[in-house]
């Protein structure tokens, strides 16, 4: 039990950090660009909630690729390990390059259809097409990444990332600002550092991989199986769904808000800047349990799949919780830093308070997503989305929030009953799944 225990940890913690790093540097980028203009600054954040759908996918086949490599790992097949991290990499890149060309191509027409026009437009164009036209940079640092870290080596993702970052950091400095007699670059700077510096993050990751004991083998891409037909986009295409329908889920909401004042729609969004650090613990032990439970299942192990599963939960929930409880006792220091407007602050601390008290819920919902996806089964969490998302939380946001003028409050009530549909039939389907294995 001990053991499982420390190996969850070392999975998990590595995952945390890399969380709260990337939350953190991306701020510090965004201070850097904000030294441009506000067009600028408008221009990144246009082209960060397109990227953001982008990574959605890319994270989307990461999981899958983690849960299907565990298994095989857990079932120790040899022939089926080399053939997952071969058909992982193979994916990524064909989806990558995809994405790539279509973004270069479709780069003005999509920009202009989120809404940018004049100076934004010209601004954005030159960020989205170096950022979004490599976008097989990021995938594969995504999935090598995750392929790294299912292999064995946990903390390796987590000190490439560091170096990636810091680069970034210093590239983005230097080609903005045009230091050391370089010309200033501007918004097309800090694209071009961004880009280099996954760059590099690809070639220490891959160099990585090839040092572990599962490397990867032979030619990339072979006629003998079809990757298209193979595991990992099977379980891949559900859990890209999934994260989809939060994603464009979202953007319903922020639109029902708005239509509140822009008071209280800055007042959400300042919560929700505040409270992103909560989740984060939640989604680093996902990573870890996921990659842990896909492996207990693939051995047929049905004790260390529930320990693992009862344990994630229950870290997650507590640490989450004192989390959440720190920023709701600090709130109304934290609030005087973003603005002083009394409907921004009531709406920050509507958005802070539901939050935390309803973040066991939230780590349920996560850590069982996770279990049921290394199980195999991708499509009930799909399913309790569509549903959660699009039925009860869209649904009774308008009807509190809009029909009986509870606003704020509706919205995040909403939330609420959402998380608690969720919870329910993810721990339901979870019992049920376990209990028809024929595991010993």
């Amino acid at each position: 039990m001990k053991k499982n225990t420390k190996e969850l940890i070392n999975y998990a913690l590595p995952a945390v950090f890399e969380n709260i790093l990337q939350t953190t540097v991306g701020f510090i980028d965004s201070v850097l660009i904000a030294k441009i203009s506000l067009v600028a600054v408008s221009a990144v954040s246009l082209v960060n909630a397109i990227m953001a759908v982008y990574q959605a996918v890319f994270i989307a086949l990461a999981v899958a690729i983690a849960t299907v490599l565990s298994n095989v790992i857990g079932a120790k097949k040899t022939e089926a390990i080399s053939e997952t991290v071969r058909q992982s990499i193979a994916l990524s890149l064909i989806i990558g390059l995809i994405l790539s060309i279509l973004s270069l191509i479709l780069a003005r027409p999509l920009l202009q259809l989120m809404g940018a026009r004049d100076d934004i437009l010209q601004q954005s164009l030159l960020f989205f097409r170096v950022i979004a036209g490599t976008s097989f940079l990021i995938v594969l640092m995504t999935v090598l990444g995750q392929l790294v870290r299912t292999s064995g080596q946990a903390r390796m993702p987590l000190y490439v990332n560091l170096v990636v970052n810091l680069l970034n950091f210093l590239l983005d400095l230097v080609l903005i600002f045009g230091l050391f007699g370089l010309p200033k670059l501007g918004i097309l700077g800090a694209g071009i550092g961004t880009a280099l510096s996954r760059l590099v993050g690809v070639l220490l990751l891959f160099r990585q991989l090839q040092k572990t004991s599962n490397p990867l083998d032979g030619k990339l891409f072979s006629m003998k199986n079809n990757i298209f037909k193979s595991e990992i986009l099977k379980r891949g295409l559900p859990i890209m769904g999934e994260r989809l329908l939060m994603r464009v889920g979202d953007i319903v909401i922020f639109v029902i808000i708005i239509a509140y004042g822009t008071d209280i729609f800055a007042g959400n969004s300042i919560g929700e800047t505040i409270t992103a650090y909560n989740y984060l613990p939640a989604f680093g032990f996902a990573t870890g349990a996921s990659i842990l439970i896909a492996r207990a299942f693939g051995a047929r192990n049905l004790v260390e799949v529930r320990t693992l599963t009862k344990k994630s939960f229950w870290i997650t929930a507590i640490i989450s919780t004192i989390l959440g409880g720190i920023l709701f006792a600090l709130a109304p220091v934290l609030t005087v830093f973003f603005t002083a407007n009394a409907s921004a602050v009531t709406a920050t601390r509507v958005v802070i308070f539901i939050s935390f008290i309803s973040e066991p819920i939230v780590a349920g919902v996560i850590i069982y997503t996770a279990a049921l996806q290394a199980m195999g089964d991708a499509k009930t969490p799909f399913y309790a989305t569509l549903i959660g998302m699009w039925s009860i939380r869209i649904g009774l946001a308008w009807l509190l929030g809009t029909v009986l003028g509870l606003e704020i409050w509706g919205v995040w009530l909403a939330t609420v009953f959402d998380n608690i549909f969720r919870l329910i039939v993810l721990k339901l389907k979870y019992e049920h799944r376990i209990k028809n294995q024929n595991i010993n």
